[in-house]
C-alpha cells in the first residue's frame, strides 16, 4: 500500500510539473529530472525497508532457534553437573572406606602385614584397587571434560544470542530511520504537489463535502458559493430554489445551511460526499439514517463549526466553518480536466432559465476569461465577500417533478432525459442517465459520447421538463 501511495504521488507530481511547464525555477526537463531522482530515492528506500523487514523476520526465527538451543544446553549442563557431583560423592565415599581403613594410610596397610606372603597379597590387592580407581577417575575426568565442553557451548550460545539481539536492534533502528525518511520525502512531495496543484487549474480534487445552501432572498448574498467545485440548483416549495454545493476546498464560512430534501440527498449519495444539512422532515431524516452516506445535522451537532450570524434573521443565518468541521480530509483523487472542448456547438453567448414569475437565472459568457457570469433577476450574482459567481460549465438538466406525501415538489432524478450543455460560449444538446439513487448521473452529447467538461466551476440547473 505504501509503495502504491508514493508512486501515485510521484507520478501525479510528474504529470503536473510537466503539464505546468515545470517548477517555477526550472524547465520541464529539470522538473522531470527532479521527479525521476525522487522516485529513485523512494524506490531504494522502499527496497531497503522490505529487505530489513525480511531480515528482521529471519533474525526472529534464528533467535527463537537460539533460545531453544540455549535452553537445551542449560538443561544438558545441569544434568551433567548433577551426575558429575553425584559420582564425585560416591567416589569420595569409596576412597574414605577403602583406603583410609578408619584413618590408616596405604603405607600403614602394607606395614601391618604379618609376613612376606601377607605383604604380597596386600600389595596385589592395593594394586587392583588402584587400577580400578584409575579407571573410575579417568571416567570422571572425561565426564568433567564433557561438562566443560557443554559449559563452553552454553557460553557460546549466550554470546551468539546477544549478538543476534544487537543485530536485531540495529535492524529495527535502521528500519525506523528509513521509514521516517520515506514519510518525510512523501510529505515533502505531497506538499510540493499541493503547491503545484494550485498553479494548475486543470487539476481538480474530488469534492468531499456537500452543503445544502439557502437561496431565499433573505439569504443572499450567500457565503462560499464562489469556492464550490460543483453547484446544483433545484426547486423546493413556493417555487423558490436551493443549492447543493460540493466542496473540495474548505472555506471558513459557508451558508446559510438549510434542510435535507430527497433529491439533494440523492445528489449527495452519487457524489460520495459528507452531506451537511440543517434538519429536515422525519421521512428524509429516516432516509439519511438508512443509506450509506456520511452526514451531519447542523441543528443537532455539538460542533463549534456551526454558528449563527447575528446580523441575519433565522432561519437564514446558520453557517458552517469547513476548516473546523474536521469530518473529512482533502481528497487524494485528482482529475486533470481539459482546458478546451474538442467539438463545436451552437453559438450561445447568453441564456436564461425561468423557475417562476419572480425568479429567473441567466448567464453571460465572458470570452476573454472563458467563463460565464451568473445573474439572478438581472442582477449579477456575487458571493458575500464581493466575489463574482462564475461558471465554466453549465448543464441544464430537464427532470420530471412530482409532489411527495407532504405536497413538496420533488425532482425525479432516476431515469433519463434531455440536457442543454453550455461551455465556452456554445450550446450542445444531449441527454442524462441515472440508474439508481446512489449511481452517478452521466451526461452525453447527442451522438452518445459522454461529455468531458472543462476545468472550473460547474453549475447543474435542475429544471422541470
Amino acid at each position: 500500500m505504501r509503495c502504491c501511495r508514493y508512486l501515485c504521488i510521484v507520478l501525479l507530481l510528474a504529470v503536473l510539473l510537466v503539464a505546468a511547464g515545470g517548477l517555477v525555477s526550472g524547465s520541464p526537463e529539470e522538473a522531470q529530472q527532479k521527479v525521476t531522482e525522487l522516485e529513485q530515492v523512494l524506490k531504494q528506500l522502499e527496497d531497503n525497508v522490505k529487505k530489513r523487514e525480511k531480515r528482521i523476520k529471519e533474525l526472529n526465527a534464528e533467535m527463537e532457534a537460539a533460545k531453544k538451543r540455549l535452553q537445551e544446553a542449560e538443561e544438558a549442563l545441569a544434568a551433567a553437573e548433577e551426575a558429575l557431583t553425584e559420582k564425585n560423592l560416591v567416589f569420595g565415599e569409596r576412597v574414605r572406606s577403602a583406603y583410609m581403613k578408619g584413618g590408616l594410610s596405604y603405607l600403614e596397610v602394607i606395614l601391618a602385614a604379618d609376613d612376606f606372603g601377607d605383604l604380597i597379597s596386600r600389595i596385589v590387592y592395593l594394586s587392583r584397587i588402584l587400577k580400578r580407581d584409575a579407571v573410575i577417575m579417568a571416567g570422571l575426568r572425561e565426564e568433567y571434560a564433557a561438562w566443560q565442553e557443554k559449559r563452553t557451548a552454553l557460553q557460546t550460545e549466550k554470546k551468539n544470542l546477544e549478538e543476534m539481539q544487537y543485530r536485531m536492534e540495529a535492524e529495527r533502528k535502521n528500519l525506523l530511520a528509513e521509514k521516517e525518511q520515506v514519510n518525510k520525502l512523501l510529505a515533502a512531495a505531497k506538499q510540493e504537489l499541493e503547491e503545484e496543484l494550485k498553479k494548475v487549474p486543470q487539476a481538480e480534487r474530488a469534492p468531499v463535502y456537500g452543503i445544502v445552501i439557502d437561496n431565499h432572498a433573505a439569504a443572499r448574498p450567500q457565503h462560499g458559493l464562489a469556492q464550490a467545485s460543483v453547484v446544483y440548483e433545484y426547486e423546493v416549495e413556493g417555487r423558490i430554489t436551493r443549492y447543493l454545493a460540493l466542496y473540495a476546498d474548505f472555506p471558513a464560512k459557508v451558508g446559510p445551511v438549510r434542510s435535507a430534501r430527497l433529491h439533494n440527498i440523492q445528489l449527495g449519495q452519487e457524489n460520495k460526499i459528507c452531506f451537511v444539512h440543517a434538519g429536515g422532515s422525519y421521512d428524509n431524516i429516516d432516509v439519511l439514517a438508512k443509506i450509506d452516506m456520511k452526514s451531519v445535522n447542523a441543528l443537532t451537532s455539538n460542533s463549534k463549526a456551526f454558528y449563527r450570524d447575528a446580523k441575519r434573521k433565522a432561519p437564514h443565518n446558520l453557517y458552517v466553518n469547513l476548516k473546523q468541521l474536521n469530518l473529512m480530509s482533502p481528497s487524494e483523487t485528482v482529475t486533470l480536466r481539459p482546458a478546451y472542448l474538442d467539438r463545436e456547438g451552437q453559438k450561445a453567448p447568453s441564456f436564461s432559465i425561468t423557475y417562476s414569475n419572480t425568479y429567473k437565472v441567466s448567464f453571460t459568457y465572458v470570452e476573454k476569461e472563458g467563463y460565464y457570469l451568473r445573474y439572478i433577476n438581472g442582477k449579477q450574482h456575487k458571493d458575500a465577500d464581493g466575489t463574482a459567481i462564475t461558471a465554466r460549465n453549465i448543464i441544464v438538466q430537464y427532470v420530471p417533478f412530482y409532489n411527495d406525501s407532504r405536497g413538496r415538489p420533488t425532482a425525479d432524478l432516476i431515469g433519463e432525459g434531455p440536457i442543454d450543455y453550455y461551455c465556452q460560449g456554445q450550446k450542445f444538446r444531449g441527454a442524462w442517465r441515472k440508474e439508481s439513487a446512489s449511481s452517478p448521473t452521466r451526461f452525453y452529447y447527442q451522438d452518445g459520447r459522454e461529455i468531458e467538461r472543462v476545468y472550473g466551476q460547474t453549475w447543474i440547473q435542475l429544471v422541470r421538463k
